[in-house]
């Protein structure tokens, strides 16, 4: 129930959009090796093109992530699953392998701000 009280409020503020933007705070929080004591983003995803380092590449992930789920938008759909990431599983990956405590690790805001950088990507 937590986790998901913790999904709606992380929605509602990444739906807010704003100016905040990704830039160099996205970009720093996705380039952390290690993030509240575990492997961050880029330990595990690559921004090259169709190279797996341990989860899917995320060149492009703001588009393909805004057709992942009919009716979801990217703003929607990439909160959901940096927090729970096993209920967007991507084909060919497996579910469990990515932490799924993000919602405890990184605040509402932080999370706005890498869900922003990587719709630009």
């Amino acid at each position: 129930m937590r986790r998901i009280i913790a999904v709606v409020a992380l929605m509602a503020v990444a739906s807010c959009g704003g100016d905040s933007g990704g830039g160099p705070a996205g970009e720093q929080l996705f380039a952390s090796a290690v993030l509240g004591g575990q492997a961050g983003c880029v330990t595990c995803h690559s921004l090259d093109p169709d190279r797996v380092v341990v989860g899917p590449s995320l060149a492009g992930v703001g588009e393909r992530a805004a057709t992942r789920v009919p009716g979801q938008s990217a703003r929607e759909y990439l909160p959901t699953s940096i927090v729970m990431p096993d209920s967007h599983a991507v084909d060919g990956f497996d579910s469990g392998r990515m932490p799924s405590n993000w919602g405890a690790v990184l605040t509402g805001a932080e999370i706005s701000v890498l869900v922003d950088y990587l719709e630009d990507l």
